[in-house]
């Protein structure tokens, strides 16, 4: 084994560790964790908050004998290859192994060790938009088209986690067609990714359809009762707290998008990035 594939190894032992070592065995699951486990019991192509993935992760749970420690299992193993990926990535930018630790370090300490504590769709969306981005990285750099379909897979696979991932193309689009990068929707193997991604969700849009499409209630719900209750200055100031950390890189690292030749092509990263949180803070 590489050496640094052993250190990769160190830190996703670390994270289960840290996952269990942080719940005082006091608590019992929340409230929400108990949502989405019953919800194993209930399979369907839908439900009124969520979309799917999570209620087959809690059939799976169940099969396991339903233990808190198959649980908290699954958002720790989200956590634990989200750090895989972030790990590939790097070494897919050409970066050494210091920048594969400082990474590894900046996630394993960060505001992921309370998202990967819930049994919820959050840890599965953060490790799927972070899979995206690296299949987005390798089709930049080989122009093969598996990787556009490994997109498309992926995305799909990530509607039918969370709705929230729409946001990504709603930034993402626009970040693309305003950069070098637009050739990509020049390529017909790209619409046909686009049509692999409809067949994947598309049960859940027939779902929708025939319960008169729960999404648009449920967000009203959170419109009214919780989301009118988020300060934009305070979810700004969150984004840095997250990754307090390593606030220094994520810095460097747009200073680096936008001014660093070598990620001249990644540069859609950086307004992929301002689009999509933008219109986070605008809805």
């Amino acid at each position: 084994m590489k050496k640094s594939y052993l250190i990769l190894f160190v830190f996703i032992i670390a994270k289960f560790i840290l996952q269990y070592l942080l719940i005082n065995p006091e608590y019992e699951l929340h409230r929400d964790e108990f949502l989405h486990i019953d919800q194993g019991d209930h399979l369907a192509w839908g439900y009124l908050s969520v979309p799917p993935v999570s209620s087959w992760v809690a059939w799976l749970i169940k099969i396991l004998g339903r233990s808190v420690f198959w649980v908290r299992f699954f958002p720790a193993l989200f956590g634990a290859l989200t750090i895989v990926v972030v790990w590939k990535i790097i070494e897919e930018l050409k970066g050494g192994l210091f920048a594969q630790i400082l990474a590894s370090f900046g996630l394993l300490f960060s505001v992921l060790l309370r998202l990967n504590m819930l049994f919820q769709p959050n840890s599965s969306e953060v490790f799927l938009w972070t899979l995206f981005f690296y299949i987005l990285i390798k089709y930049i750099y080989t122009e093969k088209i598996k990787w556009l379909y490994s997109g498309g897979i992926i995305f799909g696979l990530g509607i039918l986690n969370k709705y929230n991932i729409a946001f990504l193309a709603l930034g993402f689009i626009p970040a693309l067609l305003l950069t070098g990068q637009r050739k990509i929707f020049a390529n017909k193997h790209t619409y046909w990714a686009a049509l692999v991604t409809l067949v994947i969700i598309f049960p859940n849009l027939l779902w929708q359809y025939n319960n008169n499409f729960p999404v648009i209630h449920h967000m009203k719900q959170l419109s009214e009762n919780q989301l009118v209750n988020v300060n934009r200055f305070d979810f700004f100031k969150s984004q840095l707290l997250f990754f307090i950390g390593v606030t220094f890189v994520i810095i460097l690292a747009f200073y680096a998008l936008l001014f660093y030749k070598p990620f001249e092509k990644f540069r859609f990263f950086f307004w992929g990035y301002v689009i999509a949180i933008s219109l986070f803070v605008f809805f």
